[in-house]
This record gives C-alpha cells, sequence and structure tokens, in this order.
C-alpha cells in the first residue's frame, strides 16, 4: 500500500508523524478500528494507545456512539445552515468551563488557535505574541518560530517557507522561568497582545506548566492588558471534565479533539464581550463552510453525554493508567503521565523540563518500539508524543500490554 500511496501523497501521508520518520518503519494503513484494536491492509492486528491522537476517549467504533451517528445520517449530511447540535454541545462544553460564556466552533485545532489570537489583536489593538519553547499549537505561520527566539525581530522560522517578516510579532519563552518572564514582560509587556501556553505540552514529553508559573503569567498579563490564551486542544475533556484553567481563568481557552468525537473540530472560548466582537455581531472576520458542521458537533455532544453517564468515568481512566505505571518495570524505561496521558522514553533519570529532553536515548527508544509493533503493540512513534487511554482498554487488555512492555524490556537489556 505505502507503494501506491506515495505516487500521490506526500512520503504516502498526509500528516508527517503517520509516516513514522524517527523509527523508519513503513506506514501503516489502517482499515479497521475498534474499541484498542486497529487492523492494518495486511491483517496485522495492533493494541492501539494513539487512540486517533487523543480525539477518541470511548474507544472508535464504539457502539452506542455508532448506532446514533448511523441514524443521524439518515437525516442528511450537511445543509450549510446551522443545527441543534451546535447549540446543544456548546452548553455542555460551558458546563465544563463556567468562566467562560460564549463559543465560535471551527474547523481545527490550528484553526481555532489562529482565530483566538486574531481576537486578542483585534481587542488589544497590539500585535505581538508570545508562546512558549516545547508548546505546539498548530500550523500556525507566525507561531513558527524556533525555542529561544526571545528577542522580537531576531527570531528564526522553525520551518521553511515562513518568511521572517511574518514571524517578527512573535518570541518563544523558556517554559516555566518567572525571572525571565518577568523581566521579559517589564521590556516588551505594553506591546503583548497575547501569551499562549499549553497547561500540558502535549508534544514535549507532557511536561506540566508549574501552578506559580501560570499565576505569575496571569499576574503579568493582567497587569500589561494581554490576552492569556490556553491551548487545550489536546486535554479538553481528557485530564477531567473541568478545563485545566479554573483556578487561572484565561481570558480565552482553545479546545478539540474529543469535543468532535472522532470527526474534525475545535472552538473558541472566551467571555460574552469578547466573543462578539466576531462576526456578525462585532466585525473581526470568521467564517468557514465546515465550522459546526452536524456530524462533528452531534458526534461531540454524544461522547460528551455519554462521559457524563457513565459513573466515575475519569477516575476509572486514570486508575487504567495507573497499573500501567505500577505494573511496568521502570529501570532505564522512563514513563511520564498525567491523568490518561503517557510518554515512554528511555533515559538516566526522569525528565521534567524542556532543558532535559535532549537527555533521552533515541535508539533504545527505536529498539523498545520496533520490538513491541512485533509483539502487537502500537504506541505514538516518537518519545515525546503521548500515548492515549481511552474507555475501551479493558483489563485484559492493560495486562497484555504490560506482559508485551516488560517481556521487551528484559529482551533488549541483554
Amino acid at each position: 500500500m505505502f507503494e501506491k500511496a506515495k505516487k500521490y501523497l506526500v512520503g504516502g501521508v498526509n500528516a508527517p508523524i503517520r509516516a513514522f520518520p524517527l523509527i523508519d518503519v513503513k506506514p501503516l494503513y489502517i482499515k479497521k478500528s475498534i474499541g484498542s484494536y486497529v487492523i492494518d491492509t495486511e491483517d496485522r492486528n495492533y493494541v492501539s494507545f494513539i487512540s486517533g491522537w487523543g480525539s477518541i476517549i470511548l474507544g472508535d467504533a464504539y457502539p452506542e456512539l455508532i448506532n446514533e451517528i448511523k441514524e443521524k445520517l439518515d437525516s442528511g449530511i450537511y445543509s450549510g445552515l446551522s443545527n441543534e447540535y451546535e447549540y446543544l454541545l456548546a452548553e455542555l462544553i460551558m458546563e465544563a468551563y463556567p468562566y467562560h460564556q460564549m463559543l465560535r466552533f471551527v474547523n481545527s485545532g490550528t484553526e481555532a488557535n489562529t482565530i483566538a489570537i486574531r481576537l486578542a489583536r483585534a481587542i488589544t489593538g497590539k500585535s505581538k505574541i508570545v508562546k512558549f519553547d516545547g508548546g505546539y499549537h498548530g500550523s500556525i505561520d507566525y507561531l513558527l518560530v524556533e525555542n529561544g527566539s526571545t528577542e522580537f525581530g531576531n527570531q528564526i522560522p522553525s520551518s521553511s517557507g515562513v518568511p521572517k517578516r511574518l514571524i517578527k510579532d512573535t518570541v518563544s519563552l523558556p517554559y516555566n522561568d518567572i525571572d525571565f518572564l518577568e523581566e521579559f514582560f517589564s521590556n516588551y509587556g505594553k506591546e503583548i497582545a497575547a501569551v499562549i501556553i499549553e497547561p500540558i505540552q502535549t508534544s514535549n514529553l507532557l511536561i506540566k506548566a508549574k501552578d506559580i508559573f501560570l499565576m505569575k503569567l496571569r499576574e503579568l498579563t493582567r497587569k500589561y492588558g494581554s490576552f492569556l490564551i490556553f491551548d487545550e486542544v489536546s486535554t479538553c475533556f481528557r485530564e477531567g471534565f473541568i478545563g485545566l484553567g479554573k483556578d487561572i481563568k484565561p481570558d480565552i481557552t482553545v479546545i478539540g479533539k474529543i469535543i468532535g468525537g472522532g470527526f474534525p473540530i475545535g472552538a473558541v472560548l472566551s467571555s460574552k464581550e469578547y466573543m462578539e466582537v466576531m462576526a456578525p455581531i462585532g466585525n473581526m472576520s470568521h467564517s468557514g463552510v465546515f465550522a459546526g458542521h452536524p456530524i462533528s458537533v452531534f458526534a461531540g455532544y454524544k461522547v460528551i453525554s455519554m462521559i457524563k453517564n457513565i459513573p466515575n468515568f475519569y477516575e476509572l481512566i486514570k486508575s487504567k493508567l495507573e497499573f500501567i505505571v505500577k505494573n511496568i518495570n521502570q529501570n532505564e524505561l522512563k514513563i511520564n503521565n498525567t491523568n490518561s496521558m503517557f510518554c515512554f522514553y528511555f533515559a538516566e533519570k526522569k525528565i521534567e523540563s524542556i532543558e532535559e529532553v535532549g537527555l533521552m536515548d533515541i535508539i533504545s527508544f527505536i529498539d523498545f518500539y520496533k520490538a513491541l509493533m512485533s509483539e502487537g503493540i502500537l504506541l505514538a512513534p516518537h518519545p515525546s508524543e503521548p500515548n492515549y487511554i481511552n474507555y475501551s482498554h479493558t483489563e485484559s487488555i492493560l495486562e497484555f500490554f504490560v506482559d508485551k512492555v516488560n517481556k521487551v524490556l528484559s529482551f533488549i537489556r541483554r
């Protein structure tokens, strides 16, 4: 299949990570995914922890959800007009984000971050944007700056095709460095439109922002009239029902993935006052043919409703991951985890900051990954990328997984 696909698809894929570039194996082409299993076009069966890159939390082809979607499709795919599930899903989301009042649905996390920054610039009248080293906010030209680009005007693009003039108003600061943050704001605070941050860096070993760092960030953005944007595209409705900003109360929150039930979606959340700066009430432009697509919002509404109706859902998800952490032999192998996500990597010590990420033993990870694939286990193909627990990871599946991991570890240590 790979030889056929690469004739028309760049590298045979439509997202680079699906090419397994670090592991140097051929891409997998999946013909069926059910629960926590995937079957490729060569009829190889894997237990997967990719979970749609975090967009699946009940399990793929979850029977109750699939039946609902099939019935919904009978009423049409897309009229081009509004539908009731836009409101119903928005209402559910606001239960989880009570510090916001309104939202706008879009088509992806990347688009949601684009609109969030446009909104902040429209309201503040400023242009400069702060992000943090190790954070990922999608393929937005003006956010594609190298780590350590801490001075406006001296940034380096992290991708070809991004002119320096597009990133002249963006900097990338050290994550969790309060002293640097305070000094930076004392010099540039009045020029900053927005600061965007992942409270948990989901493409960087799940390194977490310290509470004291987030509190200082909130204090400084308020002092200088800048917007604080939380990027929760990967964490919303995954780490718990309530959003991660409940104590910090960011001005804008960006979400996605799970709220589409496995279908493409994103959303921008803020106050009524700020959101109504957007058209059709205000004059900030945003539109999208597929924004609020009826199948995406329907699936998202059904998934979140099901989550609410499963007793102790998030405690159960957390316990599944705790079983893995407790039962895997951790010597050279290290595990960074949250409530529902985990990264496997090899290092002499546990890595807890971006400065230590370079200490990973990549060669050992590649050997480990290939051996697990041969045992029928599929993980995210990079140690910095998270694996995701979903509801369909049953006790027997988790036991199988732990046994295979420990078997591979004992083998590669010889």
